[in-house]
């Protein structure tokens, strides 16, 4: 049991993300630099790294709160779709920045190189949600073996 208190300790690095993407978001919108694609890929990679770090957070430390929520199974149903849709959407996405470098041989390269780029730090979101999902999985059956008293 002691790696769960380390990886739960590591997890609190979440916060550190979280701060860098909400400081790049708003560097994004309030100066509009001229290499705007790179920083929204940056975005993309500090928010997947972001998700990954709250997967492992330890399922016995939930708050009562959100005990009471994965107790009822639609809202875990919903959730589990609604990131499965935002993974199928991405990589629906990712494919297509991909493929500009392939499908348009002759257009603005160094642009196409940029949305490549940005197609694979699409991957690191991905790579984020697939670690929420697995959480919340875990949450879920975590609420449902062991019993609780959540008002």
């Amino acid at each position: 049991m002691k790696t769960n208190n380390v990886l739960h300790k590591i997890s609190h690095l979440r916060w550190v993300f979280l701060a860098v993407v909400v400081s790049l978001v708003a560097y994004s919108f309030l100066l509009m630099p001229t290499n705007l694609i790179s920083i929204i890929g940056l975005i993309l990679f500090f928010t997947g790294i972001q998700l990954g770090l709250d997967s492992l957070s330890d399922v016995e430390k939930m708050s009562a709160k959100e005990q009471k929520r994965y107790q009822d199974p639609i809202y875990f149903k919903v959730q589990s779709r609604i990131i499965l849709f935002a993974i199928t959407l991405l990589v629906v996405i990712s494919s297509l920045f991909i493929s500009l470098k392939f499908v348009f041989p002759t257009g603005d390269k160094l642009l196409f190189e940029e949305f490549f780029n940005l197609g694979i730090d699409c991957w690191a979101l991905i790579l984020g949600f697939l670690c929420l999902l697995k959480s919340s999985f875990d949450k879920y059956l975590y609420v449902k073996a062991v019993p609780h008293e959540v008002n």
